[in-house]
């Protein structure tokens, strides 16, 4: 093999069995069909329709793809029968999905060894070759694409006849009519576009093409395996996993494209607006600045395809991906789905993954606990609801809250009225159909889907209660550790002498007792927050060393007080009088008797009670174990990772009134920031989509601009071509009375022409008299009008 140089430095080349080794990340057929797809989906080729087809030629299967958009010239064609050239760009909001330049030639390779494609463009029409039987035939030790090219103005390259011989020979057309005769149905279904015919499919081990077509004549199916033998086997996995058809519909988040597959629209559908009991959660990673919807709501067809469908720039990555909570014994979340379009994650080449990182790690973990929030919710409010009903949510029969359909003219989705029944649709729909007068032209934009601004997260009744159950059973802990802690230094209390008054203060009582009246002035706790914060931490970890021991954590022990020497004058906060001197926690002391009791004080207080409230029922005491595990660091393999925003502000809120004491002002003061953080998020986003909505309308300014300035070329243009015609026009004239000149002026007859005209000039004068009305500027003097006059004249004079 000779070795090519660029300046005396070698150029590295592309062996042909790469195209092979290339095609081996697509491990699922129908990814590989779906980079084809999502080539004729991208805004740079536009296509409303794509068509999915099977047929024989010369006795070999071949599947045909084939789309209405704006088709290919020679170097683009060239770019993508090479590696590496992607140079797409999004449209308003219409994003590419392919990035690396490598889909076509993966995906074709997958499919089959050998493909041909024809492009169709408003200048030219395009073939190339991209085979491995003919780089094989030939024995190439390079990748060779041919490309023909055949333009309308007839000026075709040259070189395109060894090009023309290798198509010829090496395809499935032998012949320049048959190659023709592709080229024409592309002008079928639209004046340009792209036809693409794969052939020699791959084959399974026991000879038969790895698709079935005879099972369903309207569908393109994966043969079954031998584990599945029965329908009941493939029953228990997705649709989507062996039925093109199915797996097309939920392909696209939302789809812009009509598909159809071996003759029959596919009936596209929202997969976020198709479910039952639909709930709206919100996401904010640490890694992101804005909040990440997504949808749950459980599955209308069949409870056990669950799980996380998971997009990115509109294109489906995974499809009921199950996260850690459905796959434990006690099935949590069964029927459950969660929709959610993760741009700020990087897709595997195949587009069928995700970048193993610690984005997607830390994504999943999160919505895992969502997904489990909704769950219970949904089974705590059909509790409440009807608490004699025993029939799992999961096992009811359910329809999709909502029913949206899609115009067959400008693949605009309409909104039904909720209950409609989708069998009563007519096989093709259109705008005019509409019920909602609103909707109901093809112009009109589409309807919001449910504010789709809005990122607040659905209300969590279920969680709140467990949260506040948590707290209880913390602060009843606390007081708990706060009394044995106290008994165990005797230094720091000491007790009143029963001659001594209750009100009298004591030179050893206890630090809340030394100064009463700094409390009534001074509005903010007696202690510095930030001073305990290690004594809150020790208390924290005692808490929740309970909790984390099943997962194999050692708990870490809290330091003893440390206990003052007799008749200091100095003191410190202990734990117990920092839970004491708590506002927002749920006990207090109190004494025995009554509150203005004369008795001694001692050094722990007996009425130190617990003033809680009403202890919840069995099963939410149930649930709070289930909320603690949630939170146990083992689902995840480590306690590097953490809950990120997953709460909500209610959950928030609750967590800081736990942990810090405020007074109602502070209280306040971090409501209003919330709020404002809030707005500012919200702020953000209306900037999002104010830059976007800035954009469009720059690239229609341009484009109004570039139509303005071709109107006034055309302007122009056909001003100076109406001055060549005016001069042609009196050129003709002068040229004109220059042939009727001899004859009018000198000709014969022309002295009596002239007395006729004097006379009836000299008649129209006289007649002026009996006719005021009459105007000879507007007379014709050289015809008979004054003739006629003079008669009319005349008959009223006799």
């Amino acid at each position: 093999m000779a070795t090519r140089k660029h300046r005396g430095i070698p150029l590295s080349s592309l062996n042909p069995k790469f195209l092979h080794t290339n095609s081996t990340s697509h491990t699922w057929p129908f990814s590989a069909i779906a980079e084809l797809i999502d080539n004729a989906y991208d805004p740079d080729v536009r296509a409303k329709q794509f068509w999915v087809d099977w047929t024989r030629i010369k006795g070999l299967d071949c599947l045909s793809f084939m789309d209405n958009g704006e088709g290919m010239t020679r170097a683009r064609l060239h770019k993508m029968l090479s590696f590496g050239y992607s140079d797409k760009k999004a449209v308003r909001d219409h994003v590419p999905v392919g990035i690396y330049g490598n889909g076509f030639k993966s995906g074709s390779m997958r499919l089959g060894k050998d493909a041909i494609v024809f492009t169709k463009t408003k200048d030219s029409m395009s073939i190339g070759l991209l085979s491995q039987s003919y780089l094989q035939a030939i024995k190439a030790q390079q990748i060779m694409v041919p490309i023909l090219t055949f333009r309308r103005d007839g000026q075709n390259q040259a070189e395109d006849a060894a090009s023309l011989e290798a198509i010829l020979s090496h395809s499935l057309f032998s012949t320049e009519k048959e190659l023709f005769s592709e080229l024409r149905a592309i002008g079928a279904v639209g004046p340009t576009g792209t036809r693409v015919i794969i052939w020699n499919l791959r084959t399974t081990v026991s000879g038969e093409t790895e698709f079935d077509f005879a099972a369903d004549k309207y569908d393109i199916q994966i043969r079954a395996s031998a584990g599945e033998k029965s329908r009941e086997d493939r029953a228990m996995s997705a649709e989507s996993e062996w039925s093109l058809r199915a797996y097309c519909s939920i392909l696209y988040l939302k789809p812009r494209m009509q598909i159809n597959i071996r003759g029959q629209r596919v009936k596209t559908q929202l997969i976020s607006k198709s479910l039952a009991h639909i709930a709206n959660d919100s996401y904010r990673p640490s890694f992101l600045t804005k909040r990440i919807r997504i949808t749950f709501g459980f599955n209308t067809k069949s409870k056990e395809h669950c799980g996380i469908m998971m997009y990115h720039k509109n294109r489906l990555i995974k499809a009921y991906e199950r996260v850690s909570c459905q796959r434990k014994a006690e099935r949590k979340g069964i029927g459950v789905i969660g929709v959610i379009e993760c741009n700020f994650l990087q897709p595997t080449h195949n587009k069928q993954d995700f970048d193993d990182t610690d984005q997607y790690r830390k994504t999943m973990y999160n919505l895992s606990i969502k997904l489990e929030d909704f769950w219970n919710e949904i089974r705590y409010k059909r509790k409440k609801e009807d608490p004699k009903c025993s029939v799992p949510i999961e096992d009811t029969m359910k329809v999709p809250d909502q029913v949206w359909v899609q115009c067959d003219s400008c693949l605009k989705w309409r909104r039904l009225p909720d209950g409609f029944d989708c069998s009563r649709l007519p096989e093709k729909w259109f705008c005019n159909l509409n019920h909602d007068p609103q909707f109901r032209s093809c112009l009109i934009e589409e309807e919001l889907e449910d504010q789709e601004e809005e990122q607040k997260s659905y209300p969590k009744p279920f969680k709140r209660r467990l949260v506040l159950n948590r707290k209880r059973r913390h602060n009843k802990s606390v007081q708990e550790e706060s009394v044995s802690e106290g008994l165990d230094a005797p230094n720091l209390v000491a007790p009143l002498s029963a001659r001594q008054p209750s009100n009298s203060v004591s030179p050893q009582a206890s630090p809340s007792e030394l100064s009463p009246s700094l409390a009534q002035r001074s509005p903010q706790p007696l202690i510095n927050l930030t001073a305990c914060s290690d004594s809150l931490k020790r208390t924290k970890r005692k808490h929740f060393s309970t909790e984390v021991r099943a997962a194999g954590v050692t708990p870490c022990t809290s330091v003893p007080p440390t206990a003052l020497p007799q008749g200091a004058s100095t003191f410190t906060h202990t734990e117990a009088m920092l839970t004491a001197n708590t506002r927002e926690t749920k006990w207090e002391v109190e004494s025995d008797g009554r509150e203005n009791s004369d008795e001694p004080v001692s050094s722990v207080p007996s009425g130190m009670a617990v003033r809680s409230e009403p202890v919840l029922e069995e099963e939410e005491e149930q649930g709070a174990d289930t909320w603690h595990e949630m939170w146990a660091p083992e689902e995840v393999g480590g306690s590097d990772f953490k809950q990120e925003d997953v709460d909500g502000p209610c959950e928030e809120e609750l967590e800081e009134e736990t942990w810090t004491p405020k007074q109602p002002q502070e209280e306040e003061l971090l409501e209003r920031m919330r709020e404002a953080m809030e707005d500012r998020d919200s702020c953000r986003e209306e900037v999002e989509v104010l830059r976007g909505n800035c954009a469009t309308l720059q690239d229609e300014r341009s484009e109004l601009l570039s139509t303005l300035r071709r109107v006034e070329q055309e302007k122009a243009s056909l001003s100076s071509l109406c001055d060549q015609l005016k001069r042609e026009l009196e050129k003709l004239r002068g040229n004109a009375d220059k042939r009727a000149g001899p004859e009018g002026d000198d000709g014969p007859g022309a002295e009596d022409r002239r007395k006729l005209k004097k006379l009836r000039l000299r008649l129209a004068r006289l007649l002026v008299c009996f006719m005021p009305a009459l105007d000879l500027e507007h007379v014709d003097i050289s015809s008979e009008v004054i003739d006629d006059l003079l008669d009319q004249v005349l008959e009223e004079v006799t």
